[in-house]
């Protein structure tokens, strides 16, 4: 039986932030989940692709100034996943062959693409660049730091200083 294989595509808001917890988790990076889309199931991985696409290019990034720390920013991904029909309206990720599995019972690599609004972007660049010049001031190594929106350049507040 010649199962018929589709293509879903996802999409995903996520907020990137510099967490300073004293207690938990130290300082790190944070990323929480935001909305979650569902945006649609093709019959070709062509169509799926551009549907991913249109998607990335219509939803920019967005950098937030916080009153503590270095600010953050939301960012999209969005994935293309192929999945085969096991049973009327149950689909299960699948190989470009159909297969649901290795033989072994591992499921396969289903994805097919994955897209990120922050990968190698001005925002992606501004938080690394804030985020090390923050490391640096709570080390007492800098007398002051720069926030995301600062190095983005889109407002007057640019600085924190140590006081």
């Amino acid at each position: 039986m010649d199962r018929k294989i589709r293509y879903f595509v996802n999409g995903w808001s996520f907020r990137l932030s510099f967490a300073t917890r004293p207690g938990y988790d130290g300082d790190h990076e944070d990323i929480s989940d935001g909305d979650s889309y569902e945006l649609g199931e093709y019959e070709n991985s062509e169509e799926a692709l551009a549907a991913a696409e249109a998607f990335i290019s219509t939803h920019g990034n967005e950098v937030n100034d916080e009153e503590d720390g270095i600010g953050s920013v939301i960012y999209w991904t969005v994935e293309v996943e192929r999945r085969v029909e096991y049973k009327e309206n149950e689909w299960l990720p699948c190989d470009e062959s159909g297969r649901i599995d290795d033989g072994y019972g591992n499921e396969p690599n289903a994805t097919v693409a994955y897209l990120s609004s922050l990968e190698g972007s001005r925002e992606e660049r501004a938080f690394e660049l804030a985020k090390n010049e923050y490391l640096a001031w709570l080390e007492h190594k800098a007398d002051r730091y720069t926030t995301v929106y600062g190095y983005m350049g889109l407002g007057d507040r640019y600085e924190q200083h140590l006081f």
